[in-house]
């Protein structure tokens, strides 16, 4: 009867250990909708409750473009994007993007700053140009939370919000678009 109750103690104290440990950190809003901000200091402050916290969540980050590469993981998937605070390199966002989450005939700048999306006609020629993604931009980019790796707050299968839908989320989390 004494280890029962030993037992069950033992449980009571490392639940209420997690819930506490939890408890530090703001829960996330039914869309997932977090800051660049909020991210990072919950990584930097409770990693262990901020990986509880974001295990298996699609989340949506906004926040500031930091870096643009293309991706060299063993996935093949295209494209990398670092949200990172300004003067602050990590923990950063790294957001990986696969080939079907990207827009079609895109090419990264050489320079590693932006990503052009190029529109061609039926003859192939050249129509239209616009940039899909760039350093020093602030967007919302809509991942799956993957892991916590050597300062990277790593989310897969992303996709970057169109401008319309990312300045409605901004409306609704009371956030100034301005």
């Amino acid at each position: 009867m004494k280890s029962i109750l030993l037992v069950c103690t033992l449980a009571a104290i490392c639940a209420g250990s997690l819930l506490a440990q939890n408890s530090t950190l703001p829960p996330l809003p039914p869309d997932g909708f977090v800051t660049l901000q909020q991210i990072v200091n919950d990584f930097a402050t409770a990693q262990d409750a901020a990986m509880q916290k974001y295990n298996g969540i699609r989340v949506l980050v906004y926040g500031r473009v930091g870096d643009v590469t293309q991706s060299g993981d063993a996935d093949g998937d295209p494209l990398t994007v670092f949200m990172q605070l300004p003067n602050q390199t990590t923990p950063d966002v790294k957001a990986v993007f696969g080939a079907d989450d990207m827009p079609k005939n895109n090419s990264v700048d050489p320079h590693d700053t932006k990503v052009d999306v190029f529109h061609r006609n039926w003859e192939g020629n050249l129509t239209k140009e616009h940039a899909f993604i760039v350093e020093g931009q602030t967007t919302g980019i809509r991942g799956t939370f993957d892991n916590f790796v050597a300062g990277d707050i790593v989310l897969k299968n992303c996709h970057k919000l169109q401008t319309g839908v990312l300045m409605k989320k901004l409306a609704e989390h009371g956030i100034p678009t301005e």
